[in-house]
């Protein structure tokens, strides 16, 4: 029987830190990415690594890869920097591949590959290092690879990882989540699936992780055909810039058909406020609706500014009861999002009225210097494609006695809910009206009082209720 390998494909990302001495080089920073070309190969045929390097921070004069394999691979082929600031070098000895990268500058990006042919059957190991060769430079990135060997034919599968994150503009010190999410294509089960997840820097994980060097590895055991498995990360960007997030998913064991998924990258821009003069006051008092059991107060926000806008924030600071109509938070503090309706920006010295909610149903004191309002791009409110064809639950529309319409509908205890609405039956230009609704019982009354939540308007109204994967 022909012997074959088997290889654990998990692709580590590591970010380091360089710190540079006095008069030296600025400070800097690199990542490195590692991944092979198969899974599983026959002794004697050719693997593939790609080795990816990239200058995060900082201007760096040169970097150095320093590639070792056990001896039971051998060489066959390398080729130097693809991409990057400068042309790169390599050369080969016995078992060690190094490559010069030359100079680069903060988000030069260098990848190398190297090609090996395994003599035997057992193990390999192929070891990446990255240095900066300088007196004042000592700090290394460094990452493994270990290819197990079998003489039994490894099944097939084709696992993927995606990256999603958030589809509106992200504020700094803003609470944001992305998902990484991996599948099994089959068709058979995947068994050791590995998942790193790479971190961006200059960001604050919340949850409770292990992360070494920027990076998060979840091993997921076995992974059915067609099964999938999703995370979602909650991070607080404390820098404007672009965020960019890594992951890679491999498994022990299994030849994967697809290794083109077995990575994956995505990216989001992070913002500061907008220019804008706004002022945000109270007025009204807390009331108590027994309709919802909520405490409600209106706000009237005003452009004072002589540029008008498309959407505002209003961050609550202080508060001792929760924000209950919040669509995120920024640095702790809840927020809502008024956004002026299309071709209509709230123009300077121009005000209008919205509505906070409070729970629980207990008054509480409060200052206006709690309102603190700022011109923020409006997010995007457009229902997914899934949710334009129809709803999927079905309501009881009942109009109260002072207009405001109000709906009713059947719920599963903390699912998630969203209302969308529009101005027309064909649902054109319909909007999602935030935030999503958690049921607290088997029956839930949602109403639609107007801003923040929906668009003023004296137009009729038409609704959907949708239940959230």
């Amino acid at each position: 029987m022909s012997a074959f390998y088997k290889l654990r494909m998990v692709a580590f990302f590591a970010a380091v830190l360089i710190l540079a001495g006095a008069g030296a080089e600025a400070q800097g920073s690199f990542g490195l990415l590692v991944t092979s070309s198969a899974s599983s190969i026959l002794v004697s045929n050719s693997l593939t690594y790609t080795i990816t390097v990239t200058n995060l921070v900082g201007v760096l004069s040169d970097t150095v890869v320093s590639n070792t394999l056990t001896t039971s691979a051998q060489f066959v082929a390398a080729s130097p920097s693809l991409t990057g600031a400068s042309v790169g070098t390599v050369t080969n000895f016995n078992n060690v591949t190094v490559f010069h990268l030359g100079g680069s500058i903060f988000g030069d990006i260098s990848q190398m590959s190297l090609t090996v042919r395994p003599t035997a059957v057992g193990s390999i190991t192929n070891f990446v290092f990255v240095s900066v060769p300088s007196i004042f430079v000592t700090n290394t990135a460094t990452t493994n690879l270990v290819s197990q060997v079998t003489n039994t034919i490894p099944p097939q599968a084709d696992l993927g990882v995606a990256i999603s994150v958030p589809a509106t503009a992200v504020i700094v010190n803003d609470l944001m989540a992305y998902g990484v999410s991996v599948t099994n294509s089959g068709p058979s089960s995947a068994s050791g699936v590995m998942l790193t997840n790479t971190l961006p820097p200059g960001v604050i994980l919340k949850g409770s992780y292990t992360v070494i060097s920027n990076n998060i590895v979840f091993n997921l055991g076995t992974l059915k055909s067609g099964g999938s498995t999703n995370f979602q990360f909650n991070l607080q960007p404390t820098n404007a810039g672009v965020l960019n997030f890594f992951a890679a998913v491999g498994g022990l064991g299994v030849t994967d058909t697809n290794t083109a998924n077995n990575t994956a990258s995505n990216s989001i821009s992070v913002i500061v406020y907008l220019p804008g003069d706004l002022v945000a006051v109270t007025n009204s008092a807390q009331n108590v609706n027994p309709q919802n059991g909520l405490i409600e107060q209106s706000i009237l926000l005003s452009n004072v500014g002589t540029n008008e806008v498309a959407a505002v924030r209003i961050v609550v600071t202080g508060l001792t009861n929760r924000l209950f109509n919040a669509i995120g938070t920024n640095n702790g503090s809840p927020f809502v999002v008024y956004t002026a309706p299309l071709l209509v920006p709230l123009a300077t010295n121009t005000s209008v009225t919205l509505l906070l909610q409070y729970a629980p149903r207990k008054n509480f004191p409060f200052t206006n210097s709690q309102l603190h309002a700022f011109a923020v791009p409006p997010p995007d409110l457009t229902p997914p494609a899934a949710l334009t064809a129809g709803t999927n639950i079905a309501y009881a529309r009942l109009v109260m006695t002072n207009g405001t319409p109000l709906l009713e509908f059947r719920a599963t205890l903390g699912r998630t809910y969203t209302v969308v609405y529009s101005d027309n039956a064909l649902f054109v230009n319909a909007k999602i009206a935030p935030p999503s609704v958690v049921a607290p019982a088997n029956v839930v009354q949602w109403i639609d009082y107007g801003p923040p939540t929906t668009e003023s308007s004296s137009a009729p109204r038409f609704y959907r209720v949708y239940l959230n994967p």
